[in-house]
């Protein structure tokens, strides 16, 4: 059954900005495990409309390194709470295009 669902969207051009004026953003943001990606824009937008996309759809204040997305067997992404875990299980999906990034995400029990 689904709790809840969540959505994002993030115009890759900001990050660029971010990136650009603070080299420790992707720092900010990425857990070490998805820092080990080459972290590109694109790559950065996307992991943040993701865990925007989770924060709203479980409802609850998580910190960007709360929540760890990377690629499974099939290379979809899976995602990892490392410090708030909620119950049920959280499927996300991202896309990208060359000015955005989006995610959905749905929360089950």
């Amino acid at each position: 059954m689904i709790k809840a669902v969540g959505i994002d969207v993030v115009e890759t051009a900001r990050i660029v900005a971010a990136m650009e004026s603070n080299p420790r953003f992707a720092a900010r943001i990425l857990t070490p495990l998805e820092l080990q990606r080459v972290t590109t824009p694109a790559y950065l937008a996307g992991r943040w409309a993701a865990k925007e996309a989770i924060a709203k759809a479980v409802g609850t204040h998580l910190t960007w390194h709360d929540v760890e997305i990377v690629e499974g067997e099939r290379g979809a992404p899976v995602v990892h709470f490392i410090n708030h875990k909620p119950t049920g299980k959280v499927h996300v999906s991202l896309s990208h295009d060359k000015t955005i990034a989006s995610a959905v995400a749905i929360w089950e029990e």
